[in-house]
């Protein structure tokens, strides 16, 4: 099992120099509060280079900031603070407690969003000549889901819910496309075998994932992390699921903005095509 951020902290803290260990000073005293901070942000408050706060991420064994982001929103504090639902709740409560847990999930998992990552991801979507979205289970659901918003833009995409008609679509990718690959736990042999099937294509992927050190992870040219937590009555697959596609939503939103009246145009034709059919529909 991987080590949690404090175990990594006490394993490293002795061989940091002065100035990182002044960071990790820092991210200690600020817990989960930390995650909110942009790297500059850190640099300032601590006085030291932005290069200092990005390579502290390595010296502590993370491939970058969000994800010892990610390690200190889930290990240093408790993440959630809504209270989970008891059997003696009213429908009320339970449908408050639930959407808290929802706005918390997606509170959390903007928090682990880089700028740099949004840019890099809508630039490799918007260069691509296929968009190809992938995701087994429930995480096929927020692909499809994807795929739903994604026909909006001026942009060819693909999506198939039966796993070999995905493999098939994977194989046939290049490096001129780009694929969003969706998996929670980002460990599922399934997944990985489309993930690797892409790579051997030389496709770029974008990868959404619950774990940052899953298998999965290391395939993605950017990625996006979801933040979720077990409840008493939902799994934190099902959390995940609700920052999945509020991630989609985010590159969507990016997407159409990039191509503005383009966008626009294909929302309009995609519009009047359905009422056109509403309208035969009544006739």
């Amino acid at each position: 099992m991987p080590l949690n951020v404090k175990k990594r902290i006490a394993n490293t803290y002795p061989s940091l120099g002065y100035q990182s260990k002044i960071v990790v000073n820092y991210i200690l005293q600020k817990g989960t509060n930390f995650i909110s901070k942009t790297v500059k942000q850190i640099a300032e408050e601590c006085n030291v280079s932005t290069a200092t706060v990005s390579r502290l991420a390595q010296q502590l064994g993370y491939a970058n900031l969000s994800q010892l982001k990610w390690s200190v929103a889930n290990e240093l504090d408790e993440q959630y603070v809504v209270s989970e639902i008891q059997d003696d709740d009213s429908p009320k409560t339970v449908a408050k407690k639930t959407l808290q847990s929802n706005i918390e999930s997606l509170n959390n998992t903007f928090e682990l969003m880089d700028e740099s990552d949004l840019i890099k991801a809508v630039k490799l979507i918007t260069n691509a000549h296929t968009l190809g979205f992938f995701g087994l289970g429930g995480s096929n659901i927020a692909a499809l889901d994807a795929y739903h918003k994604f026909l909006r833009v001026p942009i060819n995409c693909i999506h198939d819910s039966e796993y070999h008609m995905s493999l098939m679509q994977a194989a046939r990718m290049s490096n001129n496309d780009c694929a969003i690959i969706i998996s929670h736990t980002g460990d599922d042999t399934d997944t990985l075998l489309l993930a690797d099937t892409l790579q051997s294509k030389k496709v770029p992927m974008i990868v959404i994932t619950s774990f940052p050190e899953s298998p999965l992870a290391d395939y993605g040219d950017v990625k996006f992390f979801s933040i979720s937590e077990d409840s008493r009555y939902r799994s934190e697959a099902l959390l995940s699921l609700t920052s999945q596609v509020a991630i989609n939503d985010c590159l969507y939103a990016l997407t159409a903005q990039h191509f503005g009246p383009q966008a626009y145009k294909v929302l309009e034709d995609i519009r009047t095509t359905i009422f056109s059919k509403h309208k035969n529909a009544k006739n």
